[in-house]
């Protein structure tokens, strides 16, 4: 169940029968894009997308002295009915080739990742074979909870054709309605409104299989039975249809017809229902753990239909990672960041059944058409958009909207009160426009006032299609704002001032100055542009980077995960201490705030090839460069934001 509306319905039809929601939404779609120009929405048939084509998007430098390539899109290979091979050339691709649960057989996605589920039918249609799966992988894109497969418990078996692999699926309303599953003996073994998972293994495993016409073991099932109560909570039309149009329920007009029909004796049928009348007057049935009873049975008058059902495979949770941008994501090789372990393919978006990750170990029902409907409008809306006029998105004369993507969380280590907001730069291959270590302004209306703060990108300006903010969520003007944004909200940017540095090809330069060595101090949230710095040009050869870093509590850190093992990797290059005002028991680094004898002790000795960057409260910074002046650091070498 849920607590909150997420579920796309259309009231049933005047004629009483169910409005089939999803062939709705393609109906109306279908329609919308016949009514377009052919030459501006062009639909190919009887044709199949076989490869997708790509070319080298560039090489990204990464903090711990990596280089990685990355893979661009440029259009698809297709094959036609007479065997031609065509080549369609554009800036973005969008996947929507649904799941693999009818791909089976030797090397299949099923035998590779949930061989279990191979003797099993499915509700999908042999189309169903992960086609943009497997070209996806082909590239690179990372595969995530590919042994996930879903089994509805419902799988409609047709008497006329029950090795048929494709069945019509019963829908969770036929039980919710107040259906209840027999074995064959006409006993009940299971809580009908218990998780698909559940009620799928209980048939599995408690009750026998259907003996074919040749003789052979068929699937295991059970008697889905309604009574007059259930068919109409369920809709009359609905199960005539299943009935009458789909031969997959029978009639039962009585007691005694129910038990012939599911040929037992029929006095095993009466005290099977009486016994789920009494768990319903007392509200629990001590068998299955049932609460909950849509109906009662009325043992005299009750009209009845039963089918027979059996698990099939119903949703493959696996596929193509993604973003929430519905960006498909390729992972970096092993070690080569600290930060993040994934980026785009660029210009392959993805929705549907197609991706993984959405729906967990087991997805919530109703939930794959609203994936398809919330994925797929933003991977239409990003693939539409990625090609912009300007290269880069900001500026300092004008304020972009720019859409939230996502917001993470930074408690890896510490971190609770932090959490990185990032935004969708308007085009997917748009960069920011900013330089190293410029920082941002931002705005939005909120209860009617213009709230607004300065933030320094933990993105770097190389970054294509997004950038993204760390700020404290617990205090500050922009509090409020930033614990009410959700995904799809809109605050306004524009480029402001700050460090500038110069990534040129073989080194970092400051005003004209080669820089080699840099030190930082960051309090609280200073620490933004700091891992900025730390990601932008810690690649470079022979650049050594220290920090101190200092908060009032260690829940303040950010980041310190993926600064230990940074520091790990390169224990010479990169060092960090970190100094807390307030330490709990056993802490074993800095006390109180940052001194000289501190910097002394863990910055770079003042040089012509060193810079000094100082990030946090006002008066930490004035404090930081009087002690730096003391120390002998002169004023070209230190900048403070």
């Amino acid at each position: 169940g849920h607590c909150r509306p997420r579920t796309h319905r259309a009231p049933d039809r005047t004629d009483g029968t169910p409005t089939p929601i999803g062939w709705d939404i393609m109906s109306v779609l279908t329609s919308h894009i016949k009514s377009l120009p052919s030459d501006r929405v062009k639909v190919l048939t009887q044709c199949k997308v076989k490869r997708l084509l790509t070319a080298r998007q560039g090489d990204v430098s990464t903090e711990v002295g990596g280089r990685v390539t990355t893979t661009r899109i440029v259009g698809v290979e297709y094959v036609t009915n007479s065997g031609e091979k065509v080549q369609i050339h554009g800036d973005a691709i969008v996947l929507a080739t649904g799941g693999f649960s009818s791909d089976r057989g030797p090397g299949s996605l099923l035998a590779e990742f949930a061989p279990e589920a191979l003797p099993l039918a499915t509700t999908n249609g042999g189309f169903a074979t992960g086609d943009g799966i497997k070209m996806g992988r082909e590239i690179g894109a990372s595969l995530v909870d590919m042994d996930k497969v879903q089994l509805h418990p419902t799988g409609f078996l047709d008497p006329k054709d029950p090795t048929n692999p494709t069945k019509y699926l019963g829908p969770e309303a036929l039980r919710g309605s107040g259906g209840i599953l027999l074995r064959q003996d006409g006993t009940r073994f299971v809580n009908e409104l218990d998780l698909r998972s559940k009620v799928a293994a209980a048939i599995l495993t408690k009750c026998s299989t259907l003996t074919l016409p040749d003789g052979r073991a068929g699937p295991a099932f059970a008697w889905c039975v309604l009574n007059s109560a259930a068919v109409k909570k369920f809709g009359t039309a609905s199960v005539n249809f299943y009935k009458d149009n789909l031969g997959l329920f029978r009639d039962a007009a009585d007691l005694k017809a129910l038990a012939a029909a599911i040929e037992v004796p029929v006095e095993t049928v009466r005290r099977t229902l009486e016994e789920y009348n009494k768990a319903c007057d007392e509200g629990l049935c001590p068998q299955t753990g049932k609460c909950v009873f849509p109906v009662r049975f009325d043992l005299e008058r009750d009209t009845y239909v039963v089918a027979q059902i059996t698990p099939s495979v119903h949703y493959c949770m696996g596929g193509m990672e993604i973003s929430p941008s519905a960006e498909v994501q390729m992972k970096l090789p092993q070690g080569h960041s600290v930060f993040g372990k994934k980026c785009p393919i660029f210009g392959l978006f993805a929705a549907g059944e197609c991706t993984g990750g959405v729906h967990g170990s087991n997805r919530l029902a109703g939930n794959s058409l609203l994936e398809c409907v919330v994925f797929g409008r933003i991977a239409g809306e990003r693939a539409a958009g990625i090609c912009q006029r300007r290269p880069a998105a900001l500026s300092k004369n004008e304020w972009m909207p720019l859409a939230l993507r996502e917001v993470r969380d930074t408690a890896f280590k510490f971190g609770v009160n932090t959490k990185v907001f990032r935004f969708n730069l308007p085009g997917a291959l748009q960069v920011s426009g900013l330089k190293m270590g410029q920082y941002i302004a931002c705005r939005c209306v909120y209860e009617g006032d213009v709230r607004g703060g300065y933030y320094s990108p933990v993105t770097r300006p190389d970054d294509l299609g997004v950038i993204g903010i760390l700020a404290r969520t617990d205090m500050g003007a922009m509090k409020d704002v930033l614990n009410a944004l959700r995904p799809g909200d809109i605050m306004e940017f524009t480029a402001m001032d700050g460090l500038d540095l110069d990534k040129l090809p073989t080194h970092v330069a400051y005003k004209g100055r080669r820089v080699r060595k840099i030190g930082m101090l960051a309090g609280g949230t200073g620490i933004a542009p700091m891992v900025q710095i730390i990601r932008g040009v810690f690649h470079y050869t022979g650049m050594n980077l220290s920090l101190i870093y200092a908060c009032e509590h260690p829940q303040e850190f950010s980041m310190v995960e993926a600064m230990d093992t940074l520091k790990e990797l390169h224990p010479k290059e990169f060092g960090y201490y970190l100094c807390v005002a307030n330490p709990p028991q056993g802490w074993i680094q800095g006390v109180g705030y940052i001194d000289a004898e501190m910097m002394k002790q863990k910055l770079p000795p003042p040089g012509e090839d060193v810079l000094i960057v100082i990030c946090g409260p006002p008066r930490m910074c004035e404090i930081m460069k009087g002690n730096l002046k003391k120390l002998g650091y002169a004023d070209h070498m230190v900048f403070s934001y």
